[in-house]
């Protein structure tokens, strides 16, 4: 149980009714019914894209005193115990544990180009505050699990040591969180990868046990779709056992307040089985959508096949991108690299054609429930 006394009075609001999805999500859900494999991972690529808004990685020191304070309205820590103040103990210099808390990049800066002004080196979801010292040792080492890892003691959490992880012994120096934290950082690898994983290569340039494989934005099935076999085994054990808290759920519903987005693995935790676990290659089903209470029994409308359009076709041509084919009553959606909604187009007959100019996208097609994802490079 996840520090279960605190509850800052903002977030107390939100958890009222706890885990209740917002509805406009609840619909967003329920078109994931029937994809699988790369459509799921672009379908959701989209869906945490949705609503993001820009903001500077200096934003971050006032949006932590609204997703992450205690009862007491003090920093709510993941890498210790200690009591920070928010905007009066940050980091700055340190020299032992409980001096200050600072930013931390739970997917390391480094691994994806080391830049804090673009949305991987600024968002939220992977972004906590911890404790400096705590942060010092972590360093860039990859998460995993070192049961005879060395911890700084007193108020700090989680230790630095040799991977224990089964089957995985020989990984290297690995640092381990606290139990009751590595579910929400298990989610927090989940969003980042399905935000990112097709625009930013997360090339881990610091030595040890690599986490992803999604160099060059390859997201397939063969490569686990951008995580290596380690991180599968680590983060689904850790998503397993720490199920989604409702510290977790009410920072979802807090960063969508500043950020505009939410992370759809803490909203769905059973969308990680259908990428990465034991239903993977699997259509995801209504049904499972609904039990993990992210869909409303009857949200798919009756009459309408939840699979992706056998007709459908894309080319590129001089003018732009060329959809054949396209099912009545759809609509096009051009997603920018840095998950932007640039364009919305009612399709105006069976054939259309897009005009881009050069770069990254993502073109979503939907009609009714259905809907599939294209990526495109000009």
């Amino acid at each position: 149980m996840k520090k279960a006394a605190f509850f800052c009075a903002f977030l107390l609001s939100a958890l009222i009714g706890y885990a209740e999805v917002p509805d406009d999500y609840k619909q967003k859900y329920a078109s994931l019914s029937g994809t699988a494999g790369e459509a799921l991972f672009d379908a959701l690529s989209a869906i945490a894209a949705e609503g993001y808004q820009a903001h500077s990685y200096n934003d971050l020191w006032a949006f932590f005193s609204t997703t992450d304070v205690t009862a007491d309205s003090l920093i709510w820590d993941i890498y210790s115990n200690c009591t920070f103040i928010p905007g009066t103990n940050q980091c700055g210099n340190y020299s032992k544990v409980c001096d200050c808390y600072n930013r931390e990049h739970s997917l390391p800066k480094s691994w994806f180009g080391g830049s804090t002004s673009n949305a991987p080196g600024n968002d939220l979801f992977h972004l906590y505050p911890t404790d400096g010292k705590v942060n010092g040792q972590r360093s860039n080492y990859p998460y995993g699990e070192c049961a005879e890892g060395a911890s700084l003691g007193g108020q700090a959490l989680g230790r630095l040591g040799n991977s224990t992880l089964a089957g995985h012994e020989q990984a290297g120096v690995v640092f381990e969180p606290d139990g009751q934290y590595k579910g929400d950082l298990a989610r927090s690898y989940f969003g980042m990868l399905v935000r990112y994983g097709r625009t930013f290569a997360f090339n881990q340039a610091d030595g040890g046990v690599v986490m992803f494989s999604n160099s060059g934005g390859s997201i397939s099935a063969a490569n686990h779709f951008g995580f290596t076999p380690y991180s599968v085994a680590l983060l689904m054990g850790w998503d397993a056992a720490d199920s989604v808290s409702q510290k977790e759920q009410a920072r979802n519903d807090a960063i969508q307040l500043t950020q505009g987005n939410r992370n759809p693995f803490i909203d769905c935790p059973v969308l990680a089985q259908y990428l990465w676990g034991q239903k993977a290659g699997q259509a995801v089903a209504l049904q499972d959508l609904v039990d993990c209470g992210c869909a409303d029994a009857g949200s798919e409308p009756s009459g309408v096949e939840q699979v992706a359009f056998p007709s459908l076709t894309l080319s590129s041509t001089a003018e732009g991108c060329t959809f054949t084919c396209l099912p009545a009553g759809a609509t096009i959606a051009v997603v920018s690299a840095s998950g932007q909604l640039m364009q919305l187009h009612a399709a105006s007959g069976p054939e259309q054609t897009i005009a881009l100019p050069a770069g990254f996208y993502l073109l979503i097609v939907r009609a009714g429930a259905q809907q599939q994802a294209f990526k495109v490079v000009k």
